[in-house]
């Protein structure tokens, strides 16, 4: 039995990197996602990953630099649909360590710009544990993922960074 299907749930804490002086200033408000990923066993230790991953990222604008009198801040959503491919290294039968590269692709970028624009190349990294029960897989997969680090669109508005806990059942075929 080489190959897993899972369904994945997930929340994070998420946040924008600074953009330089003189940029906005936002606070992350969470994350939610969810996925189905598959992974294939190349050797006992090493498997590959992929699939299908949506989030959604709330965020508050909460700081411009420019003197605006009647600035308020404004909540906004990042939506993206992300096709990881990850290296997936199993240890001590139970444990696992993954990293790869992210494609994103965000799904509802607003014409205002309340935030860049976030679909690019990014990189994760995770380290967490798998359990077998029979043909069913249960895992926890605590992740730090860094999206637009080569944004597509808009080279200048920061990355996304969210750090948070992956959960998934799955079947081994």
């Amino acid at each position: 039995m080489k190959n897993d299907l899972s369904v994945v749930y997930g929340f994070a804490g998420n946040s924008i990197t600074a953009i330089g002086t003189g940029g906005p200033g936002y606070e992350g408000k969470g994350e939610d996602i969810y996925g189905l990923n598959y992974r294939r066993s190349l050797t006992k230790c090493f498997s590959i990953e992929t699939g299908i991953e949506y989030s959604v990222n709330n965020v508050l604008w909460n700081y411009e630099d420019a003197y605006q009198p009647t600035f308020r801040p404004q909540p906004a959503s990042i939506r993206m649909l992300s096709i990881p491919v990850y290296a997936n290294f199993t240890f001590f039968k139970y444990l696992f360590a993954d990293a790869g590269i992210i494609a994103d692709f965000e799904t509802n970028h607003q014409s205002d710009k309340i935030v860049a624009d976030k679909s690019g190349i990014g990189f994760g990294v995770g380290i967490g544990g798998r359990y077998y029960i029979n043909k069913v897989i249960l895992f926890i997969n605590p992740f730090l993922q860094a999206h637009a680090m080569d944004a597509f669109n808009d080279k200048s508005g920061g990355q996304l960074l969210d750090q948070g806990v992956k959960f998934g059942m799955g079947y081994r075929f």
